[in-house]
């Protein structure tokens, strides 16, 4: 299998596009991470695909179109790796997925560099991209963090190392929308993607 490891701030790595696609993250399995999705439709629409609820967002493992699911929750174990994934059957109506981990303040502290939380992309066709939690924050008060980003375009699957965090202590979702000032997106044109952290609802404790 071909793998591409990427960190922040390095030049997204390219897809060949299929119709099975695994995301997943995996860590240190001591403490209770959550990986869930952010899936911005090429309308604008938003839907994330969580196995717990946020602040007006009702839980939903499934997008309405069945194409991002999440397989289950995973808890806390004592010793060994957790990980939890998403499945994606790519459509051309998919802009982009962001990838999200979080951990609740009820889990306590730690950091995501202490708890190697890392995240992969696989498409089926033998290719795989890797960001490693070795650059990840110290900031045993941080909870949320966006990995990376996968871009649906025309020209291809492009996945973005990302690693942005929350505000210490911050407990509320990425927001990520659609429009010209978007910092991620190829062009910078209406159809840019814009990721903003602790803009969107309140996670809700587990």
């Amino acid at each position: 299998m071909s793998t591409i490891n990427l960190t922040k701030g390095s030049q997204p790595a390219v897809l060949t596009k299929s119709q099975n696609i695994r995301l997943r993250c995996w860590w240190d399995s001591r403490t209770d991470y959550d990986l869930y999705a952010l899936v911005l439709y090429a309308d604008g629409r938003v839907e994330t695909v969580a196995t717990f609820p946020a602040d007006g967002v009702p839980k939903q493992e499934a997008t309405a179109d069945g194409a991002v699911k999440h397989l289950g929750d995973v808890g806390r174990q004592h010793v060994g790796v957790a990980e939890e994934v998403i499945t994606i059957s790519l459509t051309d109506e998919i802009r982009a997925i962001v990838a999200v981990a979080y951990s609740a303040q009820s889990n306590g502290t730690g950091s995501f560099f202490e708890y190697r939380v890392s995240m992969e992309l696989e498409n089926g066709l033998d290719e795989r991209v890797v960001v490693d939690a070795k650059n990840a924050s110290r900031n045993s008060r941080i909870y949320t963090c966006v990995p990376g980003m996968i871009e649906n375009t025309p020209e291809g699957l492009f996945v973005h190392a990302l690693e942005h965090y929350s505000a210490p202590g911050s407990e509320y979702r990425p927001l990520v929308t659609l429009g010209r000032r978007g910092m991620l997106g190829l062009k910078k044109d209406d159809n840019a993607v814009s990721i903003a952290m602790d803009k969107g609802p309140r996670n809700k404790y587990k």
